[in-house]
Formats: structure tokens, sequence, C-alpha cells
């Protein structure tokens, strides 16, 4: 309960319970009885933060009278009564009628403001709380499961302004948090765009189009693609090497497996390592990886998994890699990183997929599919041009996502701080006929989730 903000002149903080009615839900049944109707049923899993997902909306059995007492109306606020996630905790969703004769799940509370309490004002000042994780604290359960309860919600504080205030608080919170959400939902946009940006930039350097200021349009020289070889021509194509058996004695060695490869990328952390034998050192030497080779992964359970591949860059040394890789050594004609490039490019990883085979349990590519796959192969100056042309690209697409991930990052804290300005009065001025130098004071949060920030509203 928001404690922490002052309140103007004419504002009272209010138990839940004397201003509104509070229903737990009910359990879905599935017996049917004399009469019984069918009903839609929201879940826990419909909520979201100041949204509904009704994309898969349940049915339940209820009588008439079970029909009218968990029925929804326009205006009705649900929270999140129960989750194995605190955070999920006391969210509130504003029920606006989107679905006809429906009813609500155990696992959500109904809360119904009376006359004169405006219902989207209540629903901010429950999710100032819910954002902060008050509820989450007051949640009790010793397994998984925790469980708010409708007393808590009953027994809650909140600020109350007089109605007409409570409707100009409501107004300027959904003009303020409907921007916010805006704002959101384009960097959503925005960084789920920059993997389909990437591979654009991919799919230029194969074709030749390439430059660091774009993608030309039109037709491409031939001296800008090269001709397509088979890898096999311009590279040496090598399977991995199958799980050797335990022993107790011999040279160690990092041992590289799927987990440890995928697209442009190599995750070091936790490499496998294995004890080869002296004796059978020399068979294994051709599966040694080197700067520069390209692992590739031939088999997996995933098909979008097929075909990612990163480059070797040397460390940990004397590495080994499983059968279930390939190694492709670039020869004199291809530079390392044009072949990571070009390899990795939607447009080259389809025709691999496209020879994808199903095995018990599994996907794979036959070595043989793999040595046949064509790249461009075009003069090495030219190769040269379209890597420093992929890099200043890359260097776009990382530090784009890393601003719009730090704007996404601060949209809680954001989200939290309008709702403090507007449960305190500010952003209606309620707190200037009190004291006008409140008006620019910054709203001190207890500790939350979420990095701690101001905003000035002035």
């Amino acid at each position: 309960m928001p404690l922490d903000l002052p309140l103007p002149p004419g504002w009272a903080r209010r138990r839940v319970g004397e201003i509104a009615t509070v229903q737990p839900g009910r359990g879905t049944s599935r017996s049917r009885v004399p009469g019984a109707l069918t009903r839609r049923q929201l879940r826990c899993s419909n909520l979201g933060w100041g949204v509904l997902d009704l994309a898969k909306v349940a049915t339940t059995e209820l009588t008439r009278e079970q029909a009218r007492r968990y029925a929804l109306l326009p205006g009705d606020i649900l929270l999140a009564e129960a989750s194995g996630s605190v955070e999920r905790i006391g969210r509130p969703v504003l029920w606006n009628g989107e679905i006809e004769d429906c009813s609500f799940h155990s696992g959500l509370i109904r809360v119904r403001s009376v006359p004169g309490v405006d219902p989207r004002y209540l629903c901010h000042a429950l999710s100032y709380d819910a954002l902060r994780g008050e509820f989450g604290r007051r949640a009790r359960g010793v397994t998984g499961l925790k469980h708010l309860g409708s007393t808590a919600v009953r027994e809650w504080r909140v600020p109350v302004p007089p109605p007409a205030e409570q409707r100009r608080v409501a107004d300027a919170l959904d003009e303020l948090l409907g921007r916010l959400d805006a704002g959101e939902a384009a960097h959503d946009a925005a960084y789920q765009g920059l993997p389909r940006l990437w591979d654009s930039v991919l799919n230029a350097v194969v074709s030749g189009r390439l430059t660091g200021d774009g993608i030309t349009d039109g037709p491409v020289p031939g001296p800008a693609t090269g001709p397509l070889l088979p890898i096999a021509e311009v590279a040496e194509v090598t399977a991995g090497l199958r799980t050797p058996k335990a022993a107790d004695r011999g040279s160690a060695h990092p041992y590289l497996g799927v987990a440890n490869v995928a697209r442009e990328t190599l995750t070091l952390r936790d490499v496998r390592q294995v004890t080869i034998p002296e004796h059978a050192l020399d068979s294994v030497r051709r599966h040694l990886v080197e700067a520069g080779d390209l692992l590739v992964v031939r088999q997996n359970g995933s098909l979008e998994r097929i075909g990612q591949a990163a480059t070797w860059h040397g460390e940990p040394a004397g590495a080994l890699y499983q059968n279930h890789l390939v190694r492709i050594r670039p020869g004199r004609r291809l530079l390392p990183r044009f072949l990571e490039l070009v390899w990795n490019a939607p447009a080259t990883r389809r025709r691999l997929q496209d020879q994808v085979r199903a095995t018990t349990g599994s996907l794979s590519v036959r070595l043989e599919d793999i040595k046949a796959i064509t790249i461009p192969v075009p003069a090495l100056p030219i190769q040269d041009r379209l890597v420093r042309a992929a890099e200043v690209w890359k260097e776009h697409v990382s530090t784009t996502g890393a601003l719009v991930d730090d704007a996404r990052r601060s949209g809680p804290a954001l989200r939290l701080s309008i709702l403090a300005q507007g449960l305190s009065g500010r952003l209606t001025g309620s707190v200037a006929a009190d004291d006008p130098t409140r008006l620019n004071e910054p709203t001190r949060f207890p500790e939350t989730g979420y990095e701690q920030q101001e905003f000035d509203f002035r």
C-alpha cells in the first residue's frame, strides 16, 4: 500500500473493502448438472501488465447462481491471486467487457468498485503497489505456488481523492501510460526487427550488394559476387569425432559440442573435457580445430539450429569437436570471416536445411550434402570489402540493440514514477493548493526489483 506517497488535502487512505466488493474466483468444473451453463473463464495466464491476452480462454460449467456470482462486468478489476512467480501476484487488469458472459478462475480476484469510485483510478492505485512488488511480498505459501488471498485485498489501503479528482487523475494517467505503452510497443518492434535487419545484411553479403551505407539495388556485376562453387572446392570439410571412451591417463582436450556453437557465436563457459590415450593421439589429430576454422551444426533436434556456424579463434588450444558438428577449414581463396557471414546467411542455410534428414529423435545433414553446398567466391579484395561493410552494419545493429534495450529496461521505472506522480496529486496540480513547493519534489521509491530512477515531469 502506497503509504510513502504524500496525500493532498481532501484525499484519504481507504481500505479496498470499503470502496469495492472483493470476490475470489471459482475453479474449473466439467461436471454437468441440470441447467448448467457453459461460460468462458479467465485465468491468471490471461493477465499481463495492464493488458489481457485473450488468444486462449478456457471454459467451465456453472449453475445459474454461480454464473451470476462469478460474472464479469465492464469496470471490474481482475487481480492475479496466485502464481509461482511473486512478480505476477496482484497485477491488476481493467475488464471492459471484451467477452460476453465471461467468468473468472480461482487464481483471480475480482474487485468491483462502489459508486463514487472510478474503477480506472482504483486499477491505477493497485497497479502502483503491484509494480513495486508489494502484493508479492504479502503473498503466502510454503510450496512453489504463492497466494495473496481476498482478505489481504480487502484490507489493502489505497489513496482515494474526491470523485471528480479521481477522474482527472485517471484521465492524466491513461494519457501518459498510453504514450508509454505505445513507446514500449515501438521499442519491442524495433528490437524484434534487428535480427531481420542482420539477416538482410548477411544475404546482401551473399549477393555482393552490401556497402557500408546500405544495400545496392539492381543487378550486381559478376566480379562482385564471384563464381558459385561447392564448399568442398575451396575448403576442407571434415566430420567430427565420436565421443571417445573414458581414459584414466592420456592427454586432456576440450571437446566442443552443439551447445558450444550458435550463429556467429561460441559459448565456451562450459566446455567438456576428454582424455585421449597416448596411443590414440595420432588418430584424432585430424579433428583438432585451428584458428579460422568454421564449426557448423549438422545434427540437432531443432531445424533452426541446423547449419548455424561460428568461427574458432584458437582458444582454448587443442580443442576437438564432436560428430554432431562439421569443421570447415577455408582454403587460400576464402577469408574466414567472409565464410562465416555467407554460411550463416538465411539464403545459404535454407539450402542446407533443404537437405535435412530425420533420424531417430533428431535431424541431420549428410557430410556429402554439406560438401555440395555452393557459395559465392569473389576475389579476396572484394571479400574484404564485403566483410568491412558487414562489420559497419554489425556495429549499427549492436548499438541500436543496446539503446533499445536500455529504453525497454527503463520502462517499469518510468511507469512507476508516472503512477507515483498521479497518486500523489502531482499530475493534476492537487498538491499546489497545500504546498506549491512540493510539486517539483522528487518521489522517493522503496527498494524494488527495478533500477531506481527519477523523472522530471515539469
